[in-house]
Order: C-alpha cells, then sequence, then structure tokens
C-alpha cells in the first residue's frame, strides 16, 4: 500500500570605545577587528530562538517586547492575525483532544485538517499555542496571554488523565497513541505523521514558558518528552531509521530547545535518536542530493541539526546546516524564495521547467526564514543570509495573507506559472480559483497553522545586536528599545515604496556602534545623511557603521539606490523574473489564457512529479521543457507616477502592469516570462 505522506553572535568584545563625535568604521574588517564568529558555537538567545526579557547585554536577537511595529503592511497584516487569534474559539480548537480522553465536548468539530476524522487533527493547537505566546510578547495583548494559558492548562488536565484513557503517562494528543503502534509496525498506510503533531505541541508549549511565562507549560513539555523517551528507547539503531522515513517535523529541535532549558541530558539523547542518516550523512559530506524529496519533511530536520551544534559543539551538524542552506536557497529557490515545485524539490537549478501552480508552498519558507535567522546569529555582520530572508519574507511571506479578509485568511502555495493564483491543496478550492484563501474553521491546513506564526512575528529579526552596538537588518516601521545600550531607536520608512529609512533616537544615549544593512541589490553607494550633515566612508563590508556617542534626537537617513533587474532561470536564461530592488514584481491579470493552455500538462500528483524528477530517462525523451509563458518586451518596462510601486509594460503586444508579487491577490498573475534578454 501507499504510504500517506503529506502533500506537501557571541558577545564578540568587551569595553568600549569612547567618542563624542562620528567614527567611521567603514574601512575596518569585520572578520579581523571583530573576530571570527564562525569558530564555533555561539550563545543562543532563549532555547527557541528568541529572546526572554531581562537578558540584556548578550550577542542577538532582541526580546519580542522590545520590538513594536509601526504603520505598515506588516502591522497590518500582524492584526489582522492578532483578529483571528481572538476569534477563535479554544473550545472547538480542544474538541477532538476531549474526545481522544473520553471526555465529553459539546463544541462544534473543526472542519479541514482539523476534522475528527483526519490523521492530523491537532497540529493547529501546536501552532495556535506559539502564535499566542509571540503575540503577547510582542504585543502585550492580555487576551493572548489567557487564552494560551487557558489552552495549557486544559491540555495539562488531559495529559495527566492519560493512564485513565488507557494511554502512557505523560502522552498528549488529538489521536489515540495506537497511531505509534501501526507506525512501529510499518504500516503506513493507515498513519500520516504522529510525531510531526507530538512536535507541535511540545514547540507550543515551550512557547508559552519562554515567550508567556506560563510555567505549567514546562511542565506539559517534559512529561511530554519523557513519553517520547520511553516510546524510542527499545527501538534499535535500525528501526528508528525505518521510522524517521516517517515526517516527524522539527521533534529534534524542539528536544534540543528542552534540554537548553532544563538542563536534562536526557533530552539530549533522545533528539539525537531522530537524527535521520539517510538524508542528513549526505549533506554533512556536501552532497546536493535534494532533488524528488518533499521540502516540509526535512527542512525542519536542518533547524535541529544546526541547534544540535550549538549546543554540543560538534562541527558535523554545522556542516549540515551551512551546506543545506546553501543549496535551498541557492539553485533550488525560485526568484521569491521560496522553494518546492508541488512540494518537492527538482534538481539544482531547475526553475522555469518546474514553474506550476504549485509551487513555494509556505511551511517551507516558514522554516528557511527559522534556519535563515538562526545561520544569521552566528555571524551578524553576513549579509547574504539577510538577502535571503529579505527576499523570502517581502515577497512570499507578507503576500500569503489576504488582506481583504478581517482575519488575514492565508494560502498553501503562491503558484509561480502563467496565470498562476494564490493556492490551496487542489481538494479544497477548484484549480486556478482567484479566492483559495483559508477560512475560519474548514482548512487548517499545515500553512494556516505556520502563517499563524509567521503573521505574528515580522518583528523577531528586524534588529540584532550585540555588546559593541545594534544592527538594522530589515527596513520595517518599527521601534526598538536597546535596553542594553540605554536608548531607543525608532524607524521610519515607506520602503520599498520609497527607498529613504530614517531613523531617529527618541530616547537615552549611549556610545556605540550602529550598522545599516546594504542590501546586494543596492544599486549603488547609500545616502548617508546624519542630523543634516551629508557621510562618506561610512561603508564597507555591506554594512553603513557609525560608532559616536548617540543622544536624543539623533536623526540617521539612508537612501537605498533601487533598481530593475532581470533574473534569467538557470535552464533556460531567456526566461526571466523581473524585480526593483527586493521586491519580485508580477504582472496583474496577466496569463490567464496561458494557465488554461498548461492546465492538461500540468501533472497534479506526488507519484508523477516524483517519477519525473527521480527516473527522468524513464518518463521523458528530452529536457522538460517550460511552460508556455507571455513575452514581456524587458525594454518596455518604466515605473508609472500613478501608483506606488507599479509599472508598466508591453507584453504580447499588450500594455499590462506588473505590481510586488505581494500584492497580488484574488486575480491571476505572472511572474516568469519569456523575454529575449540573455
Amino acid at each position: 500500500m501507499r504510504e500517506i505522506t503529506r502533500r506537501r553572535a557571541l558577545a564578540l568584545l568587551g569595553g568600549g570605545v569612547l567618542a563624542t563625535d562620528a567614527v567611521y568604521l567603514g574601512a575596518w574588517q569585520s572578520s579581523s577587528w571583530w573576530g571570527d564568529t564562525g569558530a564555533g558555537p555561539v550563545y543562543r538567545l532563549g532555547a527557541t530562538g528568541y529572546t526572554p526579557d531581562g537578558t540584556a547585554g548578550r550577542t542577538g536577537a532582541y526580546p519580542l517586547s522590545a520590538v513594536r511595529l509601526l504603520d505598515s503592511p506588516f502591522r497590518d497584516n500582524q492584526l489582522r492575525n492578532l483578529r483571528y487569534l481572538r476569534f477563535l474559539d479554544p473550545e472547538r480548537m480542544l474538541h477532538t483532544f476531549r474526545l481522544n480522553y473520553g471526555r465529553p465536548s459539546a463544541a462544534r468539530p473543526c472542519g479541514g485538517w482539523e476534522s475528527p476524522d483526519s490523521l492530523v487533527r491537532g497540529h493547529t493547537v501546536g501552532h495556535l499555542l506559539s502564535s499566542l505566546a509571540i503575540s503577547y510578547a510582542n504585543t502585550g495583548d492580555p487576551g493572548s496571554k489567557a487564552t494560551g494559558a487557558y489552552l495549557v492548562g486544559e491540555l495539562a488536565r488531559l495529559q495527566r488523565a492519560a493512564p485513565v484513557a488507557g494511554y502512557s503517562p505523560g502522552y498528549l494528543s488529538a489521536f489515540p497513541e495506537e497511531f505509534f503502534d501501526w507506525m512501529e509496525a510499518g504500516q503506513t498506510s493507515r498513519v500520516w505523521s504522529p510525531y510531526y503533531m507530538i512536535h507541535k505541541y511540545l514547540a507550543g508549549m515551550i512557547d508559552q514558558y519562554e515567550l508567556a511565562g506560563c510555567d505549567q507549560a514546562i511542565d506539559v513539555a517534559t512529561r511530554l518528552a519523557d513519553w517520547v523517551d520511553r516510546r524510542t528507547a527499545p527501538l534499535s539503531y535500525a528501526h528508528m531509521q525505518r521510522i524517521l522515513a516517517v515526517e516527524y517535523g522539527g521533534l529534534p529541535e524542539s528536544l534540543v530547545n528542552l534540554y537548553a532549558i532544563t538542563g536534562d541530558e536526557r533530552y539530549l539523547t533522545v533528539a539525537q535518536r531522530f537524527y535521520h542518516a539517510w538524508f542528513l550523512d549526505p549533506l554533512a559530506a556536501g552532497e546536493d542530493d535534494l532533488a524528488g524529496e518533499q521540502c516540509n519533511v526535512n527542512t525542519p530536520k536542518i533547524l535541529a541539526a544546526l541547534r544540535m551544534w550549538e549546543v554540543t559543539g560538534d562541527s558535523k551538524y554545522r556542516a549540515i546546516a551551512e551546506n543545506f542552506w546553501q543549496f535551498a536557497a541557492g539553485q533550488h529557490s525560485y526568484i521569491i524564495g521560496g522553494q518546492g515545485n508541488h512540494e518537492h524539490w527538482e534538481p539544482p537549478g531547475v526553475i522555469a521547467a518546474a514553474l506550476s501552480n504549485y509551487t513555494c508552498e509556505g511551511c517551507v519558507t516558514y522554516n528557511m526564514l527559522k534556519l535563515t535567522r538562526l545561520l544569521h546569529f552566528h555571524d551578524l555582520a553576513r549579509t547574504d543570509v539577510l538577502d535571503y530572508y529579505e527576499r523570502a519574507l517581502f515577497n512570499q511571506m507578507l503576500g500569503a495573507q489576504d488582506p481583504d479578509s478581517p482575519h488575514g485568511f492565508t494560502v498553501y502555495y503562491t503558484g509561480l506559472s502563467a496565470g498562476a493564483v494564490k493556492q490551496q491543496p487542489l481538494n479544497y478550492f477548484p484549480r486556478g480559483s482567484p479566492d483559495a484563501y483559508a477560512t475560519d474553521y474548514d482548512t487548517f491546513t499545515c500553512d494556516t497553522a505556520t502563517e499563524l506564526e509567521t503573521q505574528a512575528k515580522f518583528g523577531d529579526t528586524i534588529y540584532s545586536r550585540d555588546s559593541r552596538g545594534v544592527y538594522v537588518n530589515l527596513f520595517i516601521p518599527s521601534e526598538v528599545r536597546c535596553a542594553d545600550h540605554g536608548l531607543t531607536i525608532r524607524q521610519e520608512t515607506g520602503f520599498p515604496d520609497d527607498p529613504l529609512v530614517r531613523l531617529t533616537v527618541t530616547s537615552g544615549f549611549a556610545t556605540m556602534i550602529l550598522r545599516v544593512r546594504v542590501p546586494s541589490w543596492a544599486d549603488g553607494p547609500p545616502g548617508v545623511v546624519l542630523n543634516g550633515a551629508p557621510l562618506q566612508g561610512t561603508v564597507a563590508g555591506g554594512w553603513i557603521t557609525i560608532l559616536r556617542r548617540w543622544r536624543q534626537g539623533d536623526l540617521l537617513e539612508v537612501t537605498l539606490p533601487m533598481r530593475l533587474a532581470f533574473h534569467p532561470a538557470p535552464d533556460a536564461p531567456s526566461v526571466q523574473a523581473v524585480s526593483y530592488g527586493p521586491v519580485v514584481l508580477a504582472g496583474r491579470g496577466v496569463g490567464a489564457a496561458y494557465a488554461a493552455a498548461d492546465a492538461a500538462t500540468d501533472a497534479t500528483d506526488d507519484g508523477a512529479i516524483l517519477d519525473r524528477i527521480r527516473h527522468p530517462a524513464a518518463t521523458q525523451t528530452a529536457a522538460p521543457r517550460p511552460p508556455s509563458l507571455p513575452l514581456l518586451d524587458a525594454g518596455s518596462v518604466r515605473r508609472t507616477v500613478t501608483q506606488p510601486m507599479a509599472f508598466s509594460a508591453s507584453s504580447d503586444g499588450h500594455q499590462v502592469t506588473l505590481v510586488p508579487v505581494a500584492r497580488a491577490k484574488h486575480e491571476p498573475f505572472t511572474v516568469y516570462w519569456q523575454t529575449s534578454r540573455r
């Protein structure tokens, strides 16, 4: 029978350099003056990758409570997501858990992947716990804290009742424990991914403990981890490796996080049992064997590897994480930063031949952003990871939410074929539906669940810090309270519509270094003006770097020059995408006829996709050719003056409008074009 699969740093230097006027450190090389940040494990702030309050003076992230989003599309998305969190009925979300423990529930069942007969029922509750914790930490919303605490308390009651329900002590889930019996017996046609759900509960409990201060959550987490230990300890290495062929999410990452919190080495031992050698060993050796593998089944394994390096110092784990990131963010990424065609990696560099309406699943990018963020903390001055982070955040994740829905409904795929739409799995909406967003209670796919977190945590990577100062990584209107340096910085910008970024010290004073990222897409040196006076020689190594005694009222203005750029697909150079600065442009309403023509030949079955990727010689006589695409006159692209960030162009003899792909909604769009450029 066919298996059921999912479709789917360091405190670098002590002391201080005093200066009453600005000192421009543009000529200093970060590797010599700041030290080698890649020499070994760095201190991670918090087990979850976030920073609990009260940890001033350390390298890495600011507490979510220290960063406040200001008015912008990111803030709008966050507020819609918060409204949805307030709307969700905890009783409905707990319904299948209570039934599983023989408890009564009068709540109306949810639909979609949370329906009572779904093999992954309960997964959303884990992400809900995380999103509520993130929302409370970032906004201070008391309702988020209260709802999270209520869910934790109710789940704790059920967990304590596990023996009465016939389950092992510590077991917590919305489905019977026998799912694990079936999986261990190799009956993978009867189960989907039971450890995947255990990961969601464990991660949600850890976030509730670290970000929302819910002490009860860590008790639930340790009891659940103890259950995982008892369940897996008797299994042989070979048996465990067979089990790991079934999706298990980021469970080992959460186990490492639990070890970091408790200091109990048992959890580190359990995490090591979930090392999937078949997938991870080639990465340790620098081999790109990703083709044909399901993206989101495997990307969380890399997060676990990076966390293992951080706590053990074993360089093998670091090699796995770094090699994977280079492969995935490079030759396997589409222009918007997403990956996967029908949820699977194609061979390296296959982009044009892998354009479909089912590219770039949101969960994959969610995990790629988590991985990229952790890599950033190992070398704060490294800019390639931030360039990728910005591209994926501004183009895919910001645009995953429907701005016309009060609850911020989200999508599963961001399609990239001609006339694509933002799409759910096929069984939810007709193919090509322009309104294929999630619903309040009848969708709950894995992407609905991960977006609960993504849309809540836009403030988590805008800024970083070390003992010497502050890094401005992303250009998003916000305010950061730098408690360890004794000042507050406000960032105001209309970016990417406006290239000007204004950084104002709104309170306090400190002698420190302020660094502002200069992206790789910048069209020449940025303009830098401090308190009305232009500065020269401040840029080196991808950063504007200024050391001075910063005071309340200081204003740093940075202008980032942007230009149009054309990005050829590696496998078909005449197939290109267009960007302006970091923003990928899409033709609004363009390509519907092409989409209809391609529909008959676009394989939609996982088996057909895998056969083509893994066995090309047996399934085709020639290399796959790109789908039909509109012809874009590259020389005709011009920015308009009537709309912000809009461009006019000629395609197939017609005038078309190009807008940021994140703003394409409720209509077909085209990102990749046939051009005469090479």
